[in-house]
């Protein structure tokens, strides 16, 4: 279910073929390398050349793009208010020598306004910065006015000018007291000082000055020498360079808009080359002859031997993997998800716990039908599951990648929401029949306010906890029956006979005995030793009219211990047979499998089932948030607090529900079947969102078109 199955291809051919080879796989697209673990140490020059060129392209488009500020993803706000980049560019391939030297040409076209952009803005940056930096020496001595020229063809004695803290110039001239220094007022709190000595007094003048964290007054050399006009004309060279500054980078953000997407789709084919060469680079094999094997999916073997032809060896088999893949608990055949429409969506919640093992059941299905239905109870309002709608549509109709499929996730939460509202018959907190519009829908369909929350009242709570109660077991079942199915597959006959069949009757006959409880007034000790008569049992008695609260009450106690037995019987089979191949026994001895089976087992069960009532629980919370919302609108709290409240409801509630869906996938189910420690099924060429591959097809005279 879900799964695609694999085969093993291999192909042979001579070593100084190889990048010819890479090609018709990179055309297959749908090959999973297998790393060997003997690597050849042999290289094909070509190839390597090939491979450098492809680096250093994809750094060259890779710096442009990082200069021209384009994010490498799209972010959810950029999403929602501007839309992710769309459009995608057809790259015509006959090999990757020749994709990889029409990418270098397109490159260059397209990137070489860019470039030069880049360029120009550079080198006005290094000037503006070195202007600016002259500002900042020059401005407080921009009162001094006196030519520097002469200080610097001093031979016999040094001359300097620093411009220092008026705190600090008392100091320094105590250091330097047998020195000759003259000050310049700068200003309130700045002063000019110039220190005139020997040749000599050169060195412990700058060692004195250094410690202050100043140095000489110098001035460029291509700029006059006089602080006053230095400083004038480098602050009018900062505002000529900013404005131009300016300029340039207004000319890179419509270039940016302009060719975004051409930009992207450059770098990610460049990057889709660099990567099937580097992956490719060093097949195993002999000196003369390279031998290149992966798994393939089993439809794709007629393409692998067209592609392979007479040129190559090319050999397809069965992995001859079973699904049992526990060894040392890694499995070594990767997993292919293969889903397609709406449920393809909801293998981001399957990633979200790890992919199954190859052979292992995939839940993704299940997820795309479940998710839904724990989220519609959840978060059941008419008027917010049509909002949450239309932001998941807004996220699929805009976005791309991974946000699109989170996009429709959202969509069908917020539809099953919108179907939720009906059974409650609640829009925004509002009940169908106060609202004058949906008053006839109301009255048209029978099952609006179904599972009704306008007023909280005992016996609606009760049916609302009920409900959830119900989805949570049927769900728990299914998880078993998984459960039995994997081990079925794998011919564990002990566990399925001894583990899994009991747990099942054992969950049943818990459930009934809660069940009977509850159809007992919770008479608990009354209903195993009177025999009194009392209501229905609920469910029970709608399946069974026959079935009584005696008739449970006695007969599920002995089947649960019956159960019982049988698991610690087998727990202690499995245990004698993991000592006779010498591994470790997980359940600790007899008194961990007794431990195990009657307390953690039989309460975890409790434990799950009771877990469901979040659903439930959740509804509840969501109706009353809303109850006080609409209190304080109808109190003279205005439309502010109406619109406003229900906002916050929506973003608050609908990431809680979503946190309480995803978790109950998590903590509850998977655990009680699922693996999740498959491999990832790598594709030699992977989804790209801006570029098309298009390989030239031979027209029958061995000819590419």
């Amino acid at each position: 279910m879900g799964l695609a199955k694999l085969k093993k291809a291999t192909v042979i051919l001579p070593r100084m073929e190889t990048q010819a080879a890479v090609s018709k796989l990179a055309e297959l697209e749908w090959f999973h390398p297998i790393q060997s673990s003997s690597i050849s140490e042999h290289i094909n020059p070509y190839y390597d050349d090939l491979l450098l060129k492809a680096q250093k392209l994809y750094q060259e488009i890779d710096e442009v793009i990082k200069a021209l500020g384009i994010p490498a993803e799209t972010g959810v706000l950029v999403t929602m208010f501007k839309g992710a980049p769309k459009g995608k560019t057809d790259y015509h391939i006959d090999n990757i020598q020749g994709f990889i030297a029409d990418l270098e040409d397109k490159a260059a076209k397209e990137l070489e306004s860019a470039r030069k952009l880049i360029a120009e803005r550079t080198v006005v940056q290094k000037s503006l910065e070195e202007y600016s930096n002259l500002k900042t020496l020059t401005e407080n001595a921009a009162s001094l006015s006196m030519d520097l020229t002469r200080l610097g063809t001093l031979s016999k004695f040094y001359a300097g000018i620093y411009v220092v803290d008026s705190t600090d110039e008392a100091e320094i001239r105590k250091s330097l007291e047998d020195l000759a220094v003259y000050s310049t007022n700068l200003g309130e709190k700045k002063v000019a000082l110039t220190i005139v000595g020997s040749a000599d007094d050169s060195e412990r003048i700058a060692k004195v000055m250094r410690s202050f964290g100043i140095n000489p007054l110098q001035i460029p050399p291509n700029m006059p020498q006089n602080p006053n006009v230095a400083f004038s004309q480098a602050s009018a060279k900062v505002k000529e360079l900013d404005a131009k500054v300016d300029q340039l980078d207004k000319e890179i953000v419509k270039l940016r808009e302009s060719m975004v997407t051409k930009a992207l789709s450059l770098r990610e084919a460049a990057g889709v080359a660099k990567d099937v060469l580097e992956t490719t680079r060093k097949p195993g094999g002999t000196k003369n002859f390279a031998v290149i094997a992966g798994y393939i999916p089993a439809d794709m073997e007629g393409k692998f031997k067209k592609l392979a032809g007479d040129d190559y060896v090319s050999v397809v088999e069965d992995a001859g993997v079973t699904i049992d893949l526990q060894d040392a608990g890694k499995p070594t055949m990767p997993t292919l998800l293969y889903n397609k429409g709406y449920s393809k969506n909801f293998e981001v919640v399957t990633e979200t716990q790890g992919l199954p093992r190859y052979g292992e059941t995939d839940p993704t299905k299940i997820i795309s039908f479940v998710w839904p239905v724990f989220y519609g109870l959840m978060f059941a309002d008419f008027g917010h599951g049509i909002l949450l709608f239309g932001l998941g549509m807004l996220f699929r109709i805009r976005g791309n990648g991974r946000l699109k499929m989170w996009g429709t996730l959202v969509a069908a939460s917020g539809l099953a929401a919108t179907v939720g509202g009906l059974g409650t018959g609640e829009m925004f907190g509002f009940h169908f029949s106060e609202l004058a519009v949906l008053k006839g829908i109301a009255n048209a369909l029978p099952f609006v306010g179904l599972l009704s929350v306008a007023e909280l009242t005992f016996d609606q709570v009760v049916k609302i906890l009920s409900v959830s109660i119900a989805v949570g077991i049927a769900h728990l079942l299914m998880a078993f029956l998984l459960r039995l199915r994997a081990d079925w597959r794998v011919g564990n006959k002990l566990m399925v006979y001894t583990h899994d069949i009991p747990a099942i009757i054992q969950y049943l006959a818990v459930v009934s005995l809660i069940l009977t409880a509850i159809g007992a007034k919770y008479d608990i000790i009354g209903m195993f030793l009177s025999s009194k008569t009392y209501g229905p049992i609920p469910w029970i008695s709608d399946v069974f009219p026959w079935v009584t609260v005696g008739m449970v009450a006695r007969a599920a106690p002995p089947i649960i211990f019956a159960c019982i037995a049988v698991t610690i019987i087998g727990g202690m089979k499995e245990e004698k047979h993991l000592k006779a191949e010498g591994k470790e026994s997980p359940h600790g001895g007899m008194v961990g499998i007794i431990v195990e089976t009657v307390m953690v087992r039989t309460i975890e069960m409790l434990a799950n089932t009771i877990s469901y009532s979040r659903l439930g629980i959740m509804l509840l919370v969501h109706s009353a948030l809303l109850v006080t919302v609409n209190n304080s609108f109808e109190h003279g709290g205005g439309l502010a607090v109406l619109i406003g409240g229900n906002i916050g409801i929506m973003m608050i509630e609908g990431l809680i529900v979503y946190i309480q869906t995803i978790r109950l996938h998590l903590y509850e189910w998977f655990p009680k079947w699922y693996k999740s420690d498959g491999v990832t099924f790598k594709k030699l060429v992977p989804n790209m969102l801006y570029t098309n591959l298009v390989w030239k097809e031979d027209n029958g005279n061995g000819k590419k078109q």
